[in-house]
């Protein structure tokens, strides 16, 4: 195998990793987001919330559908919060995943 070849393997295992960590940490801070919104909106059953929105977020690519779902339950329990609220929690909140899941390596 030529050192071309090899680099190139080599970048594809990385970029492979680098994209299943991005999904481990985004589900992980859907997850956080959704115990976070269970616990404010007063869910007794987080558990079965959390699923709600992890599956939420299987709808469509992005975070879209995970903002609308958390969104719209927290205005439906009348929660006082707006999009740019909601969106700095979510982007705090992947960086507590990525700590987490770093830890747990």
């Amino acid at each position: 195998m030529s050192a071309l070849n090899e680099r190139q393997k080599a970048l594809e295992e990385k970029y492979l990793l680098d994209f299943e960590m991005a999904i481990r940490v985004r589900d992980r801070r859907n997850r956080i987001l959704a115990k976070w919104a269970a616990q404010v909106i007063g869910r007794a059953d987080t558990s079965d919330y959390v699923e709600e929105v992890v599956k939420a977020g299987y709808a469509e690519p992005g975070d879209d559908d995970i903002l609308a779902k958390v969104l719209g339950d927290l205005h439906a329990a009348n929660v006082p919060v707006d999009k740019a609220m909601m969106l700095e929690k979510m982007r705090a909140l992947l960086f507590v995943a990525a700590e987490q899941l770093e830890a747990e390596e």
